[in-house]
């Protein structure tokens, strides 16, 4: 018994090490993040278990740069690669590619409230 509770808690730790968390849209490759709350999705096409395009609006709080790392990092586990980033005290934007979609992000820190877009769309 303490072995099995002592890989479970190696098991949370790993998570937490690699941004840990977040659902996956609808069963989808993007995530959100997390411990947020989905606020808009408007425009969403899905097929085969891929959002092929859309846009997501979540807010929640925290320190931005740890939050949108996290999100970055959790991306990344489902295939993601970053293309490009700006981080500044208030606002982190960056790009993201997978197969034939592009993942624009936007997260802006305001009044200790965090503002995450997340915009998929397919590739020119």
């Amino acid at each position: 018994m303490k072995k099995l509770l002592a890989v479970l808690a190696a098991v949370a730790l790993v998570q937490g090490c690699l941004g840990g968390g977040g659902n996956a849209y609808h069963d989808t490759d993007v995530m959100e993040p997390r411990e947020f709350e989905l606020k808009v999705a408007s425009k969403i096409e899905m097929s085969g278990g891929l959002m092929l395009s859309g846009n997501l609006e979540y807010a929640g709080s925290g320190e931005l740069v740890q939050v949108y790392h996290d999100y970055i990092a959790t991306m990344k586990s489902r295939g993601w690669s970053a293309a490009a980033e700006d981080i500044s005290a208030n606002k982190a934007v960056g790009t993201l590619r997978k197969d034939n979609r592009t993942c624009a992000l936007e997260f802006t820190s305001s009044a200790g409230v965090i503002r995450a877009t997340v915009k998929i769309t397919p590739t020119k």
